[in-house]
């Protein structure tokens, strides 16, 4: 394999192979001081399963990255194949992010999207990792559930675009 990067595109060469790595698409909710805030992102990893933990990369220009070290808890919604508005939503500067959806209170008043997961994830905050333009936010994962949209398809992004993955699952057949 031969290198084509240029030393002044090796910032265009890694968004371009990044972007060439499908990932899961979730949404990360919190709320500071009962203000509900929220992200898309692809960049969730499972870290450990004793104790359960799991990373969330976030931007260091979001805006929900205060509030997400404010409050010490937050959500991670892993979205089913038909929640692409959702992530839109939540990838936006949109002013009101949870209008319209249905919303119940987590852990700590964390907004949980009800009917838009297939599971939701929720965490406090483990510890934080400094990582260039980003922050890594270690999560320990207090409570796991499946919600309203627990079937279906995934969401994933891949070549800077929203795609379905999976197969709707059969129904259960009982013999005898």
């Amino acid at each position: 394999m031969s290198s084509t990067s240029h030393p002044d595109s090796v910032a265009d060469g890694f968004r371009d192979a990044m972007a060439g790595l499908a990932s899961g698409v979730c949404v990360v909710t919190t709320a500071a001081d009962g203000v509900p805030a929220g992200l898309t992102t692809t960049a969730v990893m499972s870290v450990s399963l004793d104790p359960p933990l799991v990373a969330v990369g976030v931007g260091r220009s979001s805006r929900t990255l205060a509030p997400l070290r404010e409050a010490r808890r937050f959500a991670v919604h892993v979205l089913p194949h038909d929640r692409e508005e959702v992530a839109k939503v939540f990838a936006s500067k949109a002013p009101d992010k949870f209008a319209g959806l249905a919303v119940r209170p987590g852990l700590g008043g964390v907004p949980v999207l009800a009917d838009d997961a297939r599971h939701v994830l929720e965490c406090e905050t483990w510890a934080e990792v400094e990582a260039g333009d980003h922050v890594l936010l270690l999560g320990q994962v207090v409570r796991v559930h499946s919600a309203g949209a627990a079937q279906g398809r995934a969401l994933v992004h891949f070549d800077r675009t929203f795609h379905h993955v999976g197969a709707t699952r059969a129904p259960e057949v009982r013999h005898g």
